[in-house]
């Protein structure tokens, strides 16, 4: 690059410190109309902070992938809907964050601040190398913050992201944040406000678009995530941490008549075909989006099964989503066994009016502990308790509710429940009666969480329609002396053993 052409860079305020992207602009012609992208090409160089060529990195526009060379060279042919040309970031490199004070990662060019009546546009990038590659780190998931107004931006500052540093201050490894959408909450105009939020947690965090973070196009007025990608970036994109790759994907399509499904274009299919094919085989995945996937749902979502086959021979595979506003695991079968869902409970709970959610989770986000190409440990850490609060426990027979309706589990005295919200089919749960093990809890044959619904709708008057979810983690006991003393004792796949012997009978885990 000459002197004039970085004179030219620097004038527009292009250049940061460290790892931002730098891209060469000639006369700009800024929000330049797509349909003038198709066979573009676009070349440019990856270098680190040293000015050093970094080869085989992998760029893209969202339609196709390429990699650079030995000297650090790319060229990519764009598509006619092409709106960035952006990176995966290399497990030996930091991930590039926003300039100033913000951790939001950025680690794409919006073609609308790039000339394309050049013949071949040039965008270049700069990276961080780290000192040595990270084989330890956590992951720490967040689903549906899905904030409507500035008090929730403070609830979910002050209670979910204070709640997340101090966890995050007893690890010394470094975290990644994951948000699987609903960021907002129909809302645009906190859109800002709400990125500041994300980008002020002690991490970079990456988010997926939800469908409440989907706006009507002006010309059309058919919701796309035109506005969402405006401020969040890409919507399909990747990332590597040590031996984990990392892919966010966009799962919701709006149709004409304002209703959404849960789908996958065949154009995403090639694109993470493209993406994966640079991915070896020994790696561990994790692909999050919004909706869930698992067929517990029973909802169509097209392309899944082609998802599915995309990563079924990877040494192992995280699926992780919201959406739901409930906490629910998912082991798939054979050909899929190596994948597992993770359908995370909202950080927002029922819509930032109680501490909890629907199915009695409380407001919260998970934390995996990852060494090497697996997950080593995964806890669901509860907005202001320990984390070793995993079980509430209720008698059978109690009724929970207020002015609007009363809700049981309509079950015998001498029956024990327990909500165990964070349960996969590896946990065991037992039951200890004045100290001596009697026995296993048992799937519940119910699916209703009577002392949430007692409280969201019998209490706050709230819609029954989403506050009555079917709950797949309530278990039962038949106590055999009603009157000793209980304690439930849950251990997990991990070595975590997490105990209880409180019944809740009243609504004070519940009230904001």
């Amino acid at each position: 690059m000459n002197k004039v052409t970085a004179c030219k860079i620097v004038s527009v305020r292009l250049i940061f410190l460290v790892g931002i992207m730098i891209f060469s602009l000639d006369s700009p012609v800024f929000g330049q109309n797509s349909l003038d992208r198709k066979g573009v090409v676009v070349e440019g160089t990856v270098t680190d902070q040293y000015k050093k060529s970094v080869p085989n990195v992998v760029i893209t526009d969202g339609y196709s992938c390429v990699s650079t060379n030995a000297k650090g060279e790319y060229s990519i042919i764009l598509n006619e809907s092409s709106k960035f040309v952006y990176y995966s970031t290399p497990s030996a490199y930091e991930i590039t964050t926003e300039s100033g004070a913000s951790n939001y990662p950025s680690f794409y060019v919006n073609l609308d601040s790039v000339s394309l009546s050049r013949k071949k546009p040039t965008i270049n990038f700069v990276l961080k190398k780290q000192k040595k590659v990270e084989k330890e780190f956590n992951i720490i998931g967040i689903a549906d913050p899905q904030v409507r107004t500035e008090q929730n931006i403070e609830y979910f500052k002050n209670e979910t992201v204070k709640d997340i540093s101090e966890t995050l201050s007893s690890y010394s490894v470094n975290s990644y944040g994951l948000v699987f959408g609903d960021v907002l909450y129909d809302m645009p105009e906190i859109t800002e406000s709400m990125k500041e939020t994300l980008s002020s947690a002690p991490m970079p965090m990456f988010v997926a678009i939800g469908n409440h973070d989907e706006f009507p196009d002006q010309k059309t007025g058919h919701k796309t995530g035109e506005f969402f990608s405006d401020h969040f970036g890409p919507l399909n994109y990747s990332f590597n941490r040590g031996d984990v790759h990392f892919v966010g994907l966009d799962d919701i399509l709006f149709t004409e008549d304002g209703k959404y499904k849960i789908s996958f274009s065949d154009e995403q299919i090639e694109w993470l075909r493209q993406d994966l094919s640079y991915v070896p085989k020994n790696k561990m995945v994790v692909v999050y989006f919004h909706f869930p996937l698992m067929p517990l749902r029973k909802e169509k979502t097209y392309n899944k099964d082609k998802i599915l086959d995309l990563l079924k021979d990877y040494a192992e595979v995280h699926l992780m989503s919201g959406h739901t506003h409930y906490n629910h695991n998912y082991i798939y079968e054979a050909p899929y066994d190596n994948i597992y869902e993770h359908v995370q409970a909202a950080a927002c709970g029922a819509f930032w009016k109680s501490t909890i959610n629907a199915d009695g989770t409380p407001n919260g986000y998970a934390v995996y502990e990852v060494k090497g190409n697996r997950i080593s440990n995964l806890y669901y850490k509860s907005v202001g308790y320990s984390k070793d609060f995993q079980i509430r426990l209720y008698k059978g027979d109690t009724v929970f509710g207020g002015d609007y309706g009363s809700f049981s589990f309509e079950q015998p005295s001498d029956c024990l429940v327990a909500n165990v919200w964070n349960v996969d089919p590896d946990w065991t749960i037992e039951v200890y009666e004045n100290n001596k093990k009697m026995g296993s809890m048992k799937p519940a044959d119910f699916k209703k969480e009577a002392w949430a619904m007692g409280y969201h709708i019998g209490v706050l008057n709230r819609d029954p329609r989403h506050h009555s979810p079917n709950t797949t983690h309530l278990y039962t006991y038949k106590i055999k002396d009603i009157n000793a003393k209980i304690r439930v004792v849950a251990k997990d796949k991990f070595g975590n053993v997490y105990s209880q012997d409180t019944i809740t009978e009243d609504f004070s885990q519940a009230i904001r």
